[in-house]
């Protein structure tokens, strides 16, 4: 399996920290999407990350993949049935986090004269509503064995600090204690962008 991914992606980090954590092996090749045109065979969407299967199939968006090297990986389940459909609402919260930060990555990178200012308030209005209501849910990510909703969250929540602020800390305390012991695992530190 191969998957295409960059080094900054908060998407193609949570699947990484997924195969990581499940121990899925895999070959990662770095690109850059705007001018990766042999993508658009695979992922006629041209994301990342795209995970190209060894039959030559392709398998994208992140909770996708996430999902398909669950299934493959022969380890117990990051979807613990029996966290039923409030697991996958903790980790859509997690995922429009990160949707929300790269967009706003987007938009301020963007020449100052095209810069809509109105819009990157509205993005960090997004992320601050989202991040406070994991912190109404922390304590229940914070417990129990290795979930999809642990790991995406904190994906979102460093990807937060990477390209935006660290001040969400100020408001979440209980989100940035247990974020400074669980994102001490490996495969966190590893896949931690620089």
């Amino acid at each position: 399996m191969i998957l295409y991914n960059s080094p900054t992606s908060p998407f193609g980090r949570f699947v990484r920290v997924v195969a990581l954590e499940l121990g899925v092996k895999h070959e990662e090749k770095r690109i850059e999407v705007t001018s990766a045109e042999f993508l658009d065979e695979l992922n006629p969407l041209r994301l990342i990350p795209t995970l190209e299967l060894d039959d030559g199939r392709a398998v994208y968006d992140s909770r996708v993949i996430a999902a398909h090297v669950d299934s493959i990986s022969g380890r117990p389940t990051l979807y613990p049935p029996s966290a039923g459909v409030d697991l996958h609402v903790r980790l859509a919260l997690a995922i429009g986090v990160m949707e929300a930060g790269v967009q706003r990555r987007g938009e301020v990178t963007r020449p100052e004269p095209l810069r809509n200012l109105e819009y990157i308030a509205k993005l960090e209005q997004r992320i601050g509503r989202a991040i406070a209501r994991l912190e109404m849910l922390a304590p229940v990510i914070a417990a129990g064995d290795l979930r999809i909703d642990q790991i995406a969250t904190a994906v979102a929540l460093e990807y937060t600090d990477f390209r935006y602020t660290r001040d969400w800390r100020a408001k979440a305390p209980f989100l940035a204690g247990w974020l400074a012991r669980f994102a001490e695992r490996p495969s966190f530190v590893e896949t931690r962008p620089s």
